[in-house]
C-alpha cells in the first residue's frame, strides 16, 4: 500500500499510522508519504513514524518533502485531517448562536455549515487532484463536518471517500459503563444507521450476546454509572448525564445513539442540553480575542516543542505503550476506524465500519445521493451496507432534514451556487423558516464572510 497523509504533520496521524504499521503486511513493500502546509511538522511526523517499534518490523520508506502531486500519485488511500475556520469565527459563531437559541460546534450546527464552506473548496481540490493522480484511491476524511465532505466528493466526483469520526470508538465506552464498567472494550457487533453524530444502533451483539436483552439486565431501577474517568476532568459530568439519555432512548424506543457526540444528541434532547451548554453571551473585546490567539498560538508552539523533544532522546517501552486517550500524541490507536478502513483497502481481511456515505440504497426510505452514516462491510474496496437499514419512524423526520440539510450544503460547494445554499440553511430543521433561524443565518454568513467562496456571499440576499 501507498498511504498518503494530507496534513501530515497531525498529531492523530501517529497513532493511526502505529495502528497500521501493526500489520506488517499492510506496508511491507508499500510507503508513507506525508504531505504538509508546514513542512517541519511533515518531517517531525515523518521520523517520529521512523521511530516507533511498529516501524522497525516493516521498514517502508516514510517521505515528507515531496510535492502534492508525488504524494498522491499512485496512492492507495488518502487520509486528510485538518481543522477548519479561525478562532474567532468560531467564537463568533457560537455567541451569535447562543443569542438566538441555537446550539454550535464544528459538525451537526449552523456553525458547522459554515465551516463547511471553507474546508470544502479545499478537500474537492484535493479530490480533483486524486482524480489525476490517484484515480482508484480511497479519500478517508476527518475533518469536520465530515458527512458534508463525503458527500462533497463522492457526488461531485469520481473519487470514493469515506467521512470518519473520532466518536466511532464512543459506543465502546458508553455500552460498558451502562454495563457498570469504566472500561473501553471492543467487543460489540452493531447494525447502525443515521448521520454523523446522530446515528442509531439498531440491533447488536455483545460478546455473541443480543445487546438489548443483555443491557436490560444492566438498566434497571436504581442504575447508577460507575465511577468514570475521562482524561479530562471535566467531562464526567457530561458522561453522566449523556448515559442516563442513552437508558432513556432504549426504554422509550429500543435503540440507542451510537456516537454520543454532544451537538448530535442535542438534537434530541434540545432545550435541556442548550441549557447545560449555555456560555456568556457578551462578545469579547479585540484584545480578549488576541489574548486568546496568542494562547492558542503558544499552546500549539509548546505542543510542536514537546513532539520535537522527542526526536532526539531514548524512549523506552513505557513511553510507547502509553494510551491515546490520555491525551497524548504517541500511542496507539487500536480503536479507530481508519485502521479498520486501512486493512480492509490493502486486502487484510473485511471490517465493519460505520462511516459517512451517500445512502446509495444502504438505507430504506431515503434518496441515494443523501449523506448518511451507517455500518457496512469493506473488503478490498468494496463496500457492502448491513443489510436492513433503516432510520426508527420516531426521529425519521428529524434526519431526514439533517441529513438533507448536509447533502445540500454540499452540492452549494461544489456549484458555488447561493441559491442551494439556502436552500440548504432552510431544510435545518431547528426553528426553521422563523426569524430567529434567519437572523442567525445571515449573521453567520456575515462573520464566516472572508472564509468563504465569493459566489456564496449572495446567500444573504434570500434572507
Amino acid at each position: 500500500m501507498k498511504l498518503t497523509l494530507l496534513g501530515g504533520g497531525a498529531f492523530r496521524n501517529l497513532p493511526i499510522v502505529r495502528n497500521a504499521l501493526a500489520s506488517p503486511a499492510l506496508l511491507t513493500d508499500g510507503s508513507i508519504y506525508l504531505y504538509d502546509l508546514n513542512p517541519a511538522r511533515a518531517e517531525a511526523m515523518g521520523r517520529m513514524i521512523q521511530r516507533t517499534p511498529e516501524y522497525a518490523a516493516v521498514r517502508c520508506p516514510v517521505v515528507w518533502d515531496a510535492p502534492v502531486e508525488t504524494a498522491l500519485e499512485g496512492a492507495d488511500a488518502v487520509n486528510i485531517s485538518f481543522p477548519c475556520g479561525s478562532l474567532e469565527t468560531g467564537i463568533r459563531s457560537g455567541i451569535a448562536s447562543r443569542k438566538l437559541g441555537f446550539m454550535s460546534s464544528d459538525q451537526l450546527s449552523p456553525t458547522g455549515s459554515m465551516l463547511a464552506l471553507y474546508g470544502g473548496p479545499i478537500i474537492l481540490n484535493y479530490a480533483r487532484l486524486m482524480e489525476r493522480y490517484c484515480p482508484a484511491a480511497w479519500f478517508i476524511i476527518f475533518a469536520n463536518p465530515v458527512a458534508v465532505y463525503s458527500a462533497l466528493v463522492n457526488n461531485h466526483t469520481r473519487i470514493r471517500a469515506l467521512g470518519v469520526c473520532g466518536g466511532f470508538a464512543n459506543h465502546m465506552w458508553d455500552l460498558t459503563r451502562l454495563m457498570g464498567r469504566e472500561a473501553q472494550e471492543d467487543v460489540y457487533d452493531l447494525d447502525v444507521a443515521g448521520i454523523n453524530h446522530l446515528s442509531f444502533i439498531l440491533r447488536g451483539a455483545v460478546r455473541g450476546e443480543e445487546l438489548f436483552s443483555t443491557l436490560a439486565r444492566f438498566i434497571g431501577p436504581g442504575w447508577k454509572p460507575p465511577r468514570v474517568t475521562p482524561h479530562l476532568r471535566w467531562l464526567a459530568t457530561h458522561i453522566r448525564f449523556g448515559l442516563r439519555k442513552l437508558i432513556d432512548l432504549i426504554e422509550n424506543f429500543g435503540v440507542t445513539i451510537f456516537s454520543t457526540e454532544g451537538d448530535g444528541m442535542a438534537h434530541l434532547f434540545y432545550e435541556e442540553m442548550f441549557e447545560r451548554g449555555r456560555q456568556e453571551d457578551r462578545l469579547p473585546t479585540r484584545a480578549q480575542f488576541r489574548r486568546m490567539a496568542a494562547q492558542q498560538a503558544h499552546t500549539r508552539i509548546e505542543a510542536d516543542r514537546t513532539f520535537h523533544a522527542n526526536l532526539d532522546q531514548a524512549l523506552p517501552a513505557a513511553f510507547w505503550a502509553q494510551q491515546t486517550r490520555a491525551g497524548t500524541h504517541f500511542g496507539r490507536d487500536d480503536h479507530g476506524v481508519t485502521g479498520r478502513i486501512l486493512r480492509a483497502l490493502g486486502g487484510i481481511g473485511s471490517e465493519k465500519i460505520v462511516a459517512s456515505h451517500p445512502n446509495r440504497g444502504a438505507v430504506a426510505g431515503f434518496p441515494a445521493r443523501t449523506a448518511l452514516e451507517y455500518s457496512f462491510t469493506l473488503r478490498d474496496g468494496t463496500l457492502t451496507p448491513t443489510p436492513d437499514l433503516y432510520i426508527p419512524a420516531p426521529f425519521h423526520g428529524m434526519l431526514s432534514a439533517l441529513a438533507m440539510h448536509q447533502t445540500l450544503v454540499a452540492d452549494a460547494i461544489a456549484d458555488e451556487d447561493p441559491r442551494t445554499l439556502f436552500h440548504a440553511l432552510y431544510a435545518y430543521p431547528i426553528k426553521q423558516n422563523t426569524r430567529d433561524s434567519r437572523a442567525l443565518f445571515r449573521a453567520l454568513l456575515e462573520i464566516h464572510r472572508e472564509e468563504m467562496p465569493v459566489a456564496l456571499r449572495a446567500t444573504k440576499s434570500y434572507l
